[in-house]
C-alpha cells in the first residue's frame, strides 16, 4: 500500500480526488531498487506500471543493428511502463536505474480491475494516459526531425 501524500508527488496522479488515490494506493506497493537495477527489458511483457518517486531512470533501445540508445532519462514525479495497462503488451526499450530510485509499482492487470469495478476511474486515468502518450509522441516527433535536420541522408 502507498500513502496518497506519496501518490500526490506524481504527475499522472497528482490533481486526483482522494477517494482515486485511496483506491489505487491500496494496490500499488514503494520499492527501492540499487543503481543499475534493469526494472524490464526491451520486448519483455509489461506487467507493471512504474511512477518515479525519487533517483533517475534511463529508457534505452537497442537498434536493429545493435546499437544502444537511450531513447528518455525519467526524473522524479513521471510514470513510465503505461502500456501494462492495455494487457499484453511488450516493451519497446528497456529501463535501468541510472540511480538508486524509489519507485511505486502497480500491476497492470490489478489497475484494469479497478477500471472495470469503477468505470469512473477507468475513464480518468486512461485520459491521463492517452496526455502521457500525445506528449511523448510529440517528443519523439522532435527528436526524429530534430535527426532528419542533421542528417538528411536518412531520408
Amino acid at each position: 500500500m502507498v500513502e496518497k501524500d506519496i501518490l500526490k508527488k506524481i504527475v499522472f496522479l497528482k490533481d486526483l480526488p482522494d477517494y482515486i488515490l485511496e483506491k489505487v494506493g491500496a494496490i500499488a506497493q514503494l520499492e527501492i531498487f540499487d543503481e543499475e537495477h534493469i526494472l524490464f527489458r526491451q520486448n519483455q511483457e509489461q506487467t507493471l506500471l512504474y511512477m518515479l518517486v525519487s533517483g533517475k531512470v534511463f529508457l534505452n533501445s537497442r537498434s536493429a543493428q545493435g546499437k544502444s540508445f537511450t531513447l528518455d532519462q525519467v526524473s522524479a514525479g513521471r510514470a513510465f511502463g503505461v502500456s501494462a495497462l492495455f494487457g499484453e503488451s511488450s516493451s519497446t526499450f528497456t529501463a535501468v536505474c541510472a540511480r538508486t530510485s524509489k519507485i511505486i509499482t502497480i500491476s497492470g492487470e490489478q489497475m484494469r480491475r479497478l477500471f472495470e469495478q469503477d468505470y469512473e476511474i477507468g475513464h480518468i486515468l486512461m485520459l491521463k494516459v492517452v496526455d502521457i502518450f500525445r506528449s511523448r509522441m510529440k517528443m519523439h516527433t522532435h527528436q526524429f526531425l530534430h535527426s532528419l535536420a542533421r542528417h538528411p541522408e536518412i531520408i
